[in-house]
């Protein structure tokens, strides 16, 4: 399982802090204010959207991570093959109903 989080401006200016974690070839993302550190048990994290540039977002902070070698490099490709549209982030332990 790999945790990654970095922080972003909201449409209103707030900040927002990204947090994506990937498990099982799969990436989840969740999103909440920034708010100070006696705050931070009062505030519960909540599952967000990928957008283009979330993804980017994560591209960048996995590159920065993969350059010291904290990160594997299939992850980086993962990302960049979602962001080229040769593949998508779909979970792979639910069935789809379409096809049952």
């Amino acid at each position: 399982m790999e945790s990654v989080s970095w922080q972003a401006r909201g449409e209103d200016g707030s900040k927002l802090i990204y947090e994506a974690t990937y498990f099982g070839k799969w990436w989840q993302l969740t999103c909440m204010p920034k708010v100070a550190r006696s705050q931070r048990g009062e505030v519960e994290p909540l599952p967000a959207e990928f957008t283009r540039e979330t993804w980017e977002a994560l591209h960048d902070v996995l590159l920065r991570k993969y350059r010291r070698r904290r990160v594997a490099w299939n992850v980086v490709q993962q990302v960049e093959d979602i962001l080229a549209g040769r593949t998508t982030n779909q979970r792979r332990d639910h069935r789809n109903p379409h096809h049952e």
